[in-house]
């Protein structure tokens, strides 16, 4: 499934005192099978740029196409299915007795039968290493644990792009390390993902390409490496690490942007050691 967005330009209360131009006239292409990673400081349209993919925001001008069709012109509900977008703090959302119950509630809602709907929560909780806790409340879960059991709930309606907004903010190593692990075996299994965040290493180590915004415009937009070695743009304690040993010590090892490449780039710097 591929996403355009062409000239797109979202303003917030238009036509009165209060208008906001939040996004003004991103064009970006998410391709089938890739992570994008979406940076950028507060305010700089993130949210709102990712909300157009699947039309929970309208454009005020310009368009979206899917597969190179006006998204306008299609069954919302369907494309949302298609698009699953995870908000910040989705376990706020959690409300069923039993995580298994939770994790059914939007598959039974497309008039799926039940058989199909316990195997799609089966393969979303296994997804997220998260099965063992299909009989047990979500609100006897840890901050980590009931954040993948409300993506469980996204995924268990077969999106093919997931668009995570900020999936990691407020939890600890551990659980953010799950989420970014998760990431890797979306992409496996051939889901899309639109990862939105503020920590750039982790974005560095999971995106195939990133997307840079500011004000409301795309100010660099690349693979990680191109992007975070460039002279304008911010780079992440790997890239800053990489820099520091410097990139004339490290012969065929490209500019390292991921933890395990910086590791060895300094493991060569160093002669091998360690």
């Amino acid at each position: 499934m591929k996403i355009e967005l062409r000239d797109v330009r979202h303003v917030y209360s238009p036509g009165t005192p209060f208008a906001v131009e939040a996004l003004g006239g991103v064009s970006l292409t998410v391709e089938p099978g890739e992570v994008l990673g979406v940076i950028g400081g507060t305010g700089s349209g993130k949210s709102t740029l990712v909300q157009h993919l699947n039309l929970l925001l309208l454009p005020t001008s310009g368009q979206v196409l899917v597969d190179g069709a006006d998204a306008l012109s299609m069954d919302r509900t369907a494309l949302r299915r298609r698009v699953g977008l995870v908000f910040q703090t989705p376990e706020q959302g959690l409300f069923a007795p039993t995580v298994e119950e939770d994790v059914a509630f939007a598959p039974r809602r497309l008039g799926l039968d039940e058989g199909e709907v316990r195997e799609r929560v089966r393969e979303a909780l296994g997804l997220l290493d998260a099965g063992h806790l299909a009989g047990r409340s979500p609100f006897a879960l840890s901050g980590g644990e009931r954040r993948r059991v409300a993506i469980a709930g996204v995924l268990a309606m077969g999106p093919e792009v997931l668009v995570l907004d900020e999936p990691t903010a407020g939890l600890d190593p551990t659980a953010r390390g799950d989420l970014i692990g998760l990431v890797v075996r979306l992409k496996a299994s051939g889901v899309t993902v639109v990862i939105v965040s503020h920590d750039l290493d982790e974005v560095a180590e999971v995106a195939d390409r990133v997307c840079v915004l500011g004000g409301g415009a795309v100010r660099a937009i690349g693979t990680p490496a191109d992007v975070f070695y460039a002279d304008t743009s911010p780079a992440p304690t790997t890239v800053r690490v990489a820099a520091a040993v410097g990139e004339r010590r490290l012969p065929g090892l490209g500019r390292p942007v991921r933890y395990g490449e910086t590791l060895a780039a300094l493991r060569s710097a160093m002669g091998g050691t360690g």
